[in-house]
């Protein structure tokens, strides 16, 4: 068995004060609340408020994911809802496209028109929770006119409603399915977030390494990848739309991936607030404290999660739950028992979402902010994996940048070469994973449990009814909506769509319509995978 970190360094039996020799306290670590914000944000922790507990849902058509959110507000889920939308979402197609037909609802709510999220929050507030979709880049826009249309229609001030619903325009590199173009999704993340500014809504967008991770990535280049995001779709925002850096400070949120590793998923979190806050203040000049402060919130890793005997996947969510909790974090989402297999079962779910309270209200964690500060192992491996992520991100800043990296192939490449190294380690067993390559079972004396599915005729069913649906719109209007996206579309990069996407949508233009004429608009094919034309006369 190896003894060293996931990035590569080996791991000493003892850790000792020379070990942290060169570390100054007030300048590198400081206290909770204090720049470099090492040891959080908040000088009390989570005694003012606890971290948002909640689950993930999105299974099956827009009613059956709303009866799982409304079952999760039964068990206790009342700060926040996260929604993960389904592969056809995220190329994004309509669920009555050939390739949708197959895969509509499988894994994620098919959310492809204001129609489907209408009936998704249905008897459910828009504000006093937060409210998190996560999908592909390519739904981003969409996703925020959802929430525009819906409020207003409730008569609402959308400026009130809060979450995350847009996402980062490399989220294809690292796992995601969406087929648009990458300086296509830049453009249109860059409009769905200059819009969220200007008008000052409460939505952040969700820049993550949580995909590139849970992937293949180790937590050095996690790292480096976050920063190198976040300096480079910033600067474009600063740059290119004309925004100030400490207004935009309240946009981005990062979703980390935390794993089994205990000691070493705190130093990461811990040494990410540093390179955040050192980011802020020397690239781009921060006036305000706040403007130095990342919101990062924590997902329990679901590469982690095995199908194996996966009663044992409860006990590997609740030390990773309880690492986030102490690294200290605004939300939880936690992998269930079940996540190797499918969506979360109400089983799988109410444990997970249990544990949560458990870490919060049984082990104390909450009285102390920062437990671990001054630990000699702890911050010698904040200081570690932070120096460890410096040189992977002068390596991605050496390419060109990350967007230069990224069609160089270079991100995928150290992503798909971690992975390997890591399944190396396991099928060698230098690396063990209890119920896998250790203390392994015959199948037939695995666990039982529960299986959340969706059949074949559940998602013909949806896409039976777009189609159905589709014909029962007001055409005239519809087409008018559609043709002002596509004429907005070739106004030029940094032209903002939101205003007419949202019109496009509040007449119940679909998501593959109105990305389809974005894309024609931009001399790319109407359907992502080309099987279909485009129905307007544009």
């Amino acid at each position: 068995m190896k003894r060293e970190t996931d990035y590569g360094y080996e791991i000493k039996p003892v850790y000792t004060p020379e070990d942290i020799a060169d570390l100054d306290y007030t300048k590198d670590v400081g206290d909770p609340g204090a720049y470099p914000y090492v040891r959080g944000y908040h000088p009390n922790g989570y005694r003012n408020r606890v971290w948002t507990r909640r689950m993930t849902a999105g299974i099956g058509s827009s009613k059956r994911t709303n009866e799982v959110l409304k079952r999760y507000r039964e068990m206790g889920q009342t700060q926040g809802i996260l929604v993960i939308c389904d592969r056809p979402n995220a190329m994004p197609i309509d669920a009555d496209h050939p390739m949708g037909r197959r895969e509509a609802g499988v894994l994620g709510w098919h959310g492809a028109s204001l129609l489907e999220f209408e009936e998704l929050m249905d008897g459910i507030p828009l504000t006093g929770q937060s409210i998190t979709l996560l999908g592909s880049s390519a739904m981003s826009c969409m996703r925020l006119a959802y929430v525009v249309a819906l409020a207003e229609k409730r008569g609402m001030d959308f400026r009130e409603v809060h979450g995350s619903v847009t996402e980062y325009p490399f989220c294809s590199t690292c796992g995601q399915t969406d087929h648009m173009p990458l300086d296509l999704l830049i453009k249109l993340w860059m409009d769905s977030s200059e819009f969220i500014v200007r008008n000052k809504i409460h939505m952040r967008s969700g820049i993550l390494s949580q995909h590139f991770q849970e992937s293949g990535g180790n937590n050095a280049q996690a790292l480096a990848m976050e920063i190198a995001q976040l300096k480079e779709l910033l600067g474009l925002l600063v740059n290119e739309r004309g925004l100030d850096f400490d207004d935009l400070s309240l946009l981005p949120y990062e979703l980390v991936s935390v794993g089994s590793r205990f000691f070493e998923e705190i130093a990461k979190v811990r040494a990410l607030r540093r390179m955040y806050a050192k980011m802020a203040k020397e690239t781009f000049k921060a006036k305000t404290d706040k403007a130095c402060q990342l919101l990062i919130s924590v997902h329990t890793s679901g590469r982690t999660m095995t199908y194996q005997q996966p009663l044992n996947n409860i006990a590997r969510c609740a030390i990773q739950t309880l690492a986030g909790a102490i690294a200290g974090c605004t939300a939880i989402d936690n992998a269930c028992l079940d996540n190797a297999h499918a969506e979360p079962s109400a089983f799988a779910a109410r444990m997970s979402l249990n544990t949560q309270h458990i870490v919060s209200d049984e082990t104390g964690v909450t009285d102390v902010t920062d437990p671990l500060a001054g630990s000699y192992f702890v911050e010698y491996l904040t200081s570690r994996i932070e120096e460890e992520a410096y040189k992977i991100l002068k390596q991605i800043e050496d390419q060109g940048g990350m967007t230069a990296a990224v069609k160089k192939g270079y991100i995928h490449n150290m992503m798909e070469e971690s992975a390997r190294k890591r399944q190396k380690e396991i099928e060698s067993g230098e690396r063990l994973v209890v119920g896998v390559n250790e203390l392994a079972i015959p199948p037939e004396e695995d666990d039982e449990i529960p299986i959340e599915s969706v059949v074949a005729s559940d998602s013909e069913e949806i896409a039976e009814r777009m189609e159905n649906w589709k014909r029962k719109r007001n055409i005239p209007l519809l087409k008018e909506a559609i043709a002002r996206v596509y004429d907005d579309a070739k106004k030029g990069r940094n032209f903002n769509l939101m205003p007419s996407i949202i019109e496009a949508v509040k007449a119940y233009g679909t998501a593959g319509e109105i990305t389809g004429v974005i894309r024609m608009a931009n001399g790319y094919h109407y359907d992502p995978l080309e099987m279909i034309e485009c129905p307007f006369a544009l």
